[in-house]
C-alpha cells in the first residue's frame, strides 16, 4: 500500500481533470435543459480513481430525442471521440442509458456514463446513495477504498462494481486485497441495489 497523501493527492488530481472535462462539453448545462442533472458516484464521494464520470438526469418530460440532442451537440467537440446510446425502458433499469467517450489532452481517455429516467422514478436512485456516502466515509475508508480500486485495475480477482467494494468496506470491514477476494467469493455482486453504507441505513 502507498503512502495516504498521495492516494488522496491522485484523487484530487483526478477530480481536477473530470471538472475540466464537464467543463469543456458544458454537460450540466445541456442536460439541465431537459431535466435536473445530478452527479453521482465516484466523483461525488470523492473517490474517483479512473476516468469515469456518472450523471443521473430526471426529466419530467423524458424523450429521447431530448438525448441525442445533448449528445449530437458534445459530438461536435475535437475531443469525443464516441458517443452511445441504449434503451434501457424495457429493462430492469428502466431509464435511458448514454455515454460519451472523450479523449483529453493529455490522451486519457474519459467514459462519462449518463442515465435520463423520469422524474417520478422509483427504481434506486444514485442520488440517493450521495450524502450517505459522504457521511459515512472516514479518512481510513477513503483511502482504502482509492487503494482498492488502483489495485482492481490489474488484479482480475478484485473485479467488482465499485458499489460492492463500498459494502465490503464500509459494511464489512474490508481492509486488504485478501479480504477483497474472500469477501467477493461470499457475497452477491453486481446487482441493482439500495444500499446505503449499514450505520447510516
Amino acid at each position: 500500500m502507498t503512502n495516504t497523501s498521495d492516494a488522496l493527492a491522485r484523487e484530487a488530481q483526478q477530480r481536477r481533470a473530470a471538472e475540466a472535462v464537464l467543463a469543456d462539453l458544458d454537460l450540466i448545462r445541456r442536460w439541465d435543459c431537459y431535466g435536473r442533472s445530478a452527479l453521482v458516484g465516484a466523483f461525488a464521494y470523492g473517490l474517483l480513481a479512473d476516468p469515469d464520470i456518472d450523471l443521473e438526469i430526471y426529466c419530467p418530460d423524458l424523450r429521447i430525442e431530448h438525448g441525442f440532442q445533448v449528445l449530437g451537440e458534445c459530438a461536435l467537440n475535437d475531443k469525443v471521440a464516441g458517443v452511445r446510446f441504449t434503451n434501457e425502458l424495457g429493462g430492469p433499469d428502466k431509464a435511458l442509458y448514454w455515454q460519451i467517450r472523450y479523449k483529453a489532452e493529455d490522451g486519457l481517455e474519459w467514459k462519462i456514463d449518463m442515465w435520463s429516467a423520469p422524474a417520478d422514478y422509483a427504481l434506486p436512485r444514485s442520488e440517493d446513495l450521495v450524502e450517505p456516502m459522504r457521511a459515512s466515509l472516514t479518512p481510513e475508508t477513503r483511502y482504502t477504498i482509492l487503494e482498492l480500486k488502483e489495485l482492481r485495475r490489474e488484479d482480475p480477482s478484485l473485479r467488482c462494481a465499485s458499489v460492492d467494494l463500498y459494502r465490503a468496506v464500509l459494511d464489512d470491514g474490508v481492509r486488504t486485497p485478501d479480504e477483497l477476494r474472500t469477501w467477493l467469493g461470499a457475497n452477491e455482486t453486481g446487482k441493482l441495489t439500495d444500499w446505503k453504507p449499514r450505520k447510516l441505513s
